[in-house]
Order: C-alpha cells, then sequence, then structure tokens
C-alpha cells in the first residue's frame, strides 16, 4: 500500500514537473507577459527608479556644480578670441590698404595713435600720441589711407591735439577744390552736417560745373596744407535757398566717426603754392 501511494507521489510530482516545462516553453513563445510578469516588472522597475533618480539628481547636482564654472568660462574665452579674431582682421585689412597707398609716403608721414577724444567734442577734436619731440608742428595735415581728417592745432612735447575737418568753426573753414573732369572748381567747407555726416561746400558759382562722383581735394591755398589731399567725393549738388550759388555736399573717404589709427603728413616742399614760398 505504501508503495502504490510513493508510486503516486512520482506519478504527480512528474505530471507537474511536465506541466510547468509547457508553461515556460509557451511563455517563450508568447511576446505578451502575463499580468505577473507585468506586475514583477513593474515593480522592479518602480523600484530601480525611485533609488536612481535622486541618485541621478545628486550626481547631475554636482557635476553640474563643478563643470557650469568652466562651461561659462569656456564660453566666455571662446567668445573673447572670436572677437579678438575679428579686431585683428580689421585692423590687418586697414593696415594693408595703408601699405599700398603711395599719396602718404612723399609727406614723410609720422604714425600716430589716437590716445583720447571727448564725447561732447567727438567730430571736432582728437588727441594723438605724438607731439614736438617727434617733429609734430602746428597746421601739419593729419590723415588715413581713406583721405584727410584734419589738422593740427595744438602741439604738446609728447602729444597734440587735431582739428577735424568736421569742426563747425569758422576758423577751421577749409579750402578745397573740386575736381570736375580736367578743371577744378575752387571752394571752402562751411560747415559739417551731423545728420547727413556730410561736408557743405556753399558759394559756388552757378556757372561752375560740379557733378556727383567729383572727387574734393585740398586746394593748398592759405591752408599751409599740402595740395590735392583727397577728402571725399560730391554727393549731391543743390541751390541755396536764394538760388543764387551752389551748395555741394561731399561724403568723405574717412569715417571720421571711428578714428584709432593716423598719419600726420609733414610739410612737402614742391606742394607749397608759389605765392607762399615766396612770402618765405
Amino acid at each position: 500500500m505504501s508503495k502504490f501511494f510513493s508510486n503516486n507521489k512520482l506519478i504527480v510530482i512528474l505530471c507537474a514537473i511536465i506541466v510547468f516545462i509547457a508553461l515556460i516553453g509557451v511563455s517563450l513563445r508568447s511576446q505578451s507577459q502575463s499580468y505577473v510578469e507585468q506586475y514583477v516588472g513593474d515593480t522592479v522597475a518602480f523600484g530601480q527608479k525611485a533609488v536612481s533618480y535622486p541618485v541621478h539628481f545628486i550626481t547631475g547636482s554636482i557635476n553640474s556644480i563643478f563643470t557650469s564654472g568652466d562651461s561659462k568660462k569656456q564660453s566666455s574665452e571662446l567668445k573673447q578670441l572670436e572677437a579678438e579674431n575679428q579686431r585683428l582682421k580689421s585692423e590687418n585689412k586697414k593696415y594693408k590698404k595703408e601699405l599700398d597707398i603711395e599719396d602718404i609716403s612723399k609727406f614723410d608721414p609720422i604714425s600716430s595713435t589716437v590716445l583720447s577724444r571727448n564725447p561732447d567734442q567727438w567730430m571736432n577734436t582728437l588727441v594723438i600720441n605724438q607731439g614736438s619731440k617727434d617733429g609734430i608742428k602746428n597746421n601739419m595735415a593729419v590723415m588715413t589711407s581713406d583721405g584727410l581728417v584734419g589738422r593740427i592745432s595744438k602741439v604738446n612735447q609728447f602729444s597734440s591735439q587735431v582739428d577735424l575737418i568736421s569742426t563747425n568753426t569758422r576758423a577751421n573753414r577749409l579750402s578745397v577744390n573740386i575736381q570736375h573732369d580736367d578743371k577744378n572748381v575752387f571752394g571752402l567747407i562751411d560747415h559739417y552736417d551731423a545728420k547727413k555726416e556730410e561736408l557743405v561746400i556753399s558759394d559756388i558759382n552757378n556757372k561752375d560745373s560740379v557733378e556727383k562722383g567729383d572727387k574734393v581735394v585740398t586746394s593748398g591755398l592759405a591752408d599751409q596744407l599740402p595740395t590735392g589731399l583727397y577728402i571725399g567725393e560730391v554727393a549731391k549738388v543743390e541751390n541755396d535757398e536764394y538760388g543764387l550759388a551752389k551748395e555741394v555736399r561731399v561724403k568723405t573717404g574717412t569715417d571720421l566717426a571711428d578714428l584709432s589709427h593716423v598719419y600726420v603728413a609733414k610739410r612737402d616742399p614742391n606742394s607749397v603754392p608759389d605765392s607762399e614760398s615766396g612770402d618765405n
């Protein structure tokens, strides 16, 4: 009898094993999970999330503390390098242009840097880093590779003041020649129109032919400046308010609002008018 029951137990165990193996096979072939498997999986996942989230948060916070400062510093340094690179490119282009110009060399130019510029006198005067020790004298022309900037008005030992051609003073009226075809039309710069950024030449005779695009240069008369220094070109020609004369507007070759490096031109004896050389 005991053997019968023991045999039955073996049969039951074998059947259970067979059923268990069959269930495992079905489960492996099926792509869907049972509710029990889903519950276990979700529970494990939730537990992992509950543990990993604060760990990642703390780790990320610690990393951000150490890396945010570095990233901001690197970003700032990168922007600074880009700005410096752009500045060097601009200066290189400007100096290359200045090296190519021939008109400056014949005046024995003195290279100068702009030291200061008063905001309320921005378009009137500036100070350069060359003075009497460097051979600077009053009324010397100051220019860039793009044209005339102004003239020396005050000389110290190691610095000098420059009156810009845009200075609106009667004493600073500059005599010019407007080059039209093969003729020179004489005129005086009356004032500077700050709003339109143009020099205004008034009292040009209606009989004189002047057109947009004509070049404007120094005349060398009564200004103690070399003859033929480029100032700019005619932007517009119109009659004055009375219709008795022409008013000529000139766009300067040099950007007078943005000056950092200039040249001081020593007086060229060959450019001195006969009337002036006779007086000496």
